[in-house]
């Protein structure tokens, strides 16, 4: 494809969705350049803080296990690390909040470390350790006031889950979410058998780089397939009971798929699902920037449809947006062709 040459962008995964059903798959270009590896659907890309989105499961799952509640403070619940004092009110940080970005909290994204580099603990990231400017995770506005993205505030969701479980984040995810879900090839950590199957991640310059790592899973350290994120994304779409084997009921994901108030020009959320307003077409999903990766999940729900990009590279967004275009004209020629 010109568009991955031109921008320097090696491979690239798609998969569209419709009627609630993977429609088609294609991949394109290399996984590794150096080596000649295609891309394939069996291909681990990073997905960034499309990542949020499959974390909001875990944590909502806890929400129907009674574990945890959407409207609770959460510092009620937190031992290890607890929001620091402020003049907002902190006994309006919730969970439902957190989610959907409305939460006052700080410290908008990750940019993770090296593979190899050991990594700090999560309340060594809250503090604010993991960030050179040292942007701990506080209150900096009053909670249900005003939408502010916060990768920081899905860090501290991150402990939550820790706290109330007693286990650890990507261990919970990987038995409680992903295995029952069917999605064998997620994870929150890159394990042995995930590199195997790894693309390489690729600068803006095309030159490959190391995997990052991240001590905020849950904002931004998902690895996964395009098989496996679209079949998550048809679950979004259709709530099937039987495929969602218990993991989340249909109605928690209606839920998590309505707008949580306040919202702005600046942004609008359900509960881990953003929407969002691109080419003036209104879907729910989110999109990912991590070094060397770029990826993006739409789904359009009145028509069931749905699309998913993976990339790896940070030209990434160059390359998913003009196919992004060409899905909405898609979908748009249809719904005319039917109202006609």
């Amino acid at each position: 494809m010109e568009l991955t040459k031109k921008e320097t962008v090696p491979g690239l995964a798609v998969a569209v969705i419709r009627n609630g059903k993977i429609a088609w798959i294609q991949c394109i270009g290399y996984a590794d350049v150096a080596n000649k590896k295609p891309v394939t659907v069996h291909t681990i890309f990073n997905i960034g803080s499309v990542s949020k989105v499959v974390s909001a499961w875990g944590l909502m799952q806890l929400t129907e296990r009674g574990l945890i509640n959407l409207d609770t403070p959460v510092n009620q619940s937190l031992t290890r690390w607890t929001i620091p004092p402020s003049p907002y009110n902190l006994s309006k940080v919730t969970l439902r909040r957190i989610l959907s970005h409305t939460a006052g909290l700080s410290v908008h994204g990750y940019g993770g470390f090296e593979q190899g580099t050991k990594l700090l603990t999560l309340e060594e990231s809250l503090e604010g350790k993991t960030k050179r400017n040292g942007e701990s995770v506080r209150l900096i506005n009053e909670p249900g006031t005003k939408w502010e993205y916060s990768g920081g505030g899905y860090t501290l969701a991150q402990l939550l889950l820790e706290e109330n479980t007693k286990k650890n984040f990507a261990a919970y995810m990987k038995k409680y979410v992903f295995k029952p879900l069917g999605l064998m090839h997620t994870n929150y950590e890159w394990t042995e058998e995930m590199m195997s199957n790894s693309a390489t991640a690729y600068d803006t310059i095309g030159s490959p780089i190391k995997n990052r790592i991240f001590t905020e899973q849950a904002a931004a350290g998902l690895q996964t397939t395009v098989l496996d994120l679209a079949h998550f994304a048809e679950l979004s779409i259709t709530k099937n009971p039987s495929q969602l084997n218990k993991v989340l009921k249909p109605e928690t994901i209606q839920l998590m798929e309505q707008p949580v108030l306040p919202f702005s020009n600046e942004g609008e959320s359900g509960l881990g699902y953003r929407f969002m307003n691109y080419e003036g077409f209104r879907t729910i999903g989110h999109t990912g920037e991590n070094i060397g990766w770029s990826a993006a999940m739409f789904m359009h729900l009145s028509t069931k449809s749905g699309i998913i990009m993976l990339c790896n590279g940070s030209n990434g967004d160059r390359v998913w947006f003009p196919i992004y275009q060409n899905w909405v004209k898609s979908i748009n020629a249809k719904q005319t062709g039917i109202s006609n």
